[in-house]
């Protein structure tokens, strides 16, 4: 075997490294500030539940996962209108969401129910709630795939625009523009390049993945089980999974009085990575049903953002 020692200066030219190598020195200005923002608990907190101090801190990439109905879209979508309403964290934030599995009027609806912690708004209540989320709620106009450069090209006009998080749900409605037999590696490069945006735009981006169809369904799911490739859950800084406890649903529906499935949560929400702590809580959730929200006890509040008075009620239906 012949060893080999070409003279790679042709292509490795000086511009391609020259300027990329630095000392700590470079960064002492950025190292610090991140140093203080850590030790000031800098970032997001996960809103509604308790027993954790979790935070999601910006310029990030959180990949939010479960099975199909376990509540991951109504979740993620709670904790972003907590999270503009300026609750949970330091200050109110800025939030886009991209979710064309749904209708816009049925997305809205569900983002009044859950600021107001009721299953059957008025008409009057969601007039008022579209104004209290104005100038902190936005979401992307387009109810169809799009492709992934069209996906980067939105988080820096977010960034560019005030928003501090971007809800992208689902990656199944992100068209990698790749075939089946490069599929993996198509969401290995959209990831790649989502990760990427998220640390130059400074966002927090949220991406929201399916698990592979098995026994999911029934048992909490891990990184390997998210749809798509391994990837996914290696460049994310943070993985969640949701998961549903459908066996306590099918024993109340035999017997709704048995306690000891009232008892236990209705899910959980596990942190399968945290790349910046060692804060890796599995919190239990139980459903507030009609609103569409999430709360951290059984005989806990549905959790609300606004308590509206009749009248300004009334004043915000008038003005329409």
């Amino acid at each position: 075997m012949e060893l080999i020692t070409p003279d790679l200066s042709d292509y490795m030219l000086p511009h391609d490294v020259e300027g990329h190598v630095f000392s700590p020195n470079n960064f002492r200005e950025e190292t610090l500030n991140w140093i203080v923002n850590r030790n000031n608990k800098m970032g997001c907190k996960l809103p509604c539940l308790r027993d954790n101090d979790l935070r999601i801190i910006p310029g990030t990439l959180s990949v939010w996962a479960g099975t199909n109905g376990h509540g991951k879209s109504a979740l993620v979508q709670q904790f972003g209108l907590w999270w503009a309403a300026g609750k949970y964290t330091d200050k109110k934030e800025k939030v886009l969401f991209w979710s064309p599995e749904m209708a816009f009027r049925v997305q809205i609806e569900r983002m009044v129910k859950q600021v107001l912690g009721v299953g059957e708004p008025t008409v009057e209540a969601a007039s008022y709630v579209m104004d209290y989320l104005e100038g902190s709620v936005y979401i992307y106009g387009k109810e169809e795939m799009v492709n992934g450069r069209e996906i980067i090209a939105l988080t820096r006009w977010a960034s560019e625009n005030g928003f501090t998080h971007l809800v992208l749900d689902s990656l199944m409605m992100v068209d990698l523009q790749t075939d089946q037999a490069n599929l993996n590696l198509g969401t290995k490069n959209f990831i790649r390049m989502l990760k990427e945006a998220a640390r130059t735009t400074n966002l927090h981006i949220h991406l929201v993945a399916h698990t592979r169809k098995g026994e999911t369904e029934y048992k909490m799911a891990d990184k390997m089980d998210i749809k798509g490739c391994t990837e996914i859950s290696d460049l994310a800084d943070y993985a969640f999974m949701i998961h549903k406890d459908v066996q306590k649903q099918a024993k109340l529906n035999e017997n709704p009085d048995d306690e000891d499935y009232l008892r236990k949560p209705d899910g959980y929400l596990n942190c399968l990575k945290n790349r910046y702590d060692t804060e890796h809580p599995c919190l239990a959730l139980w459903f507030s049903g009609k609103p569409f929200s999430f709360k951290s006890g059984r005989r806990a509040e549905t959790p609300r953002l606004i308590e509206p008075t009749r009248k300004e009620l009334e004043e915000a239906y008038v003005k329409q």
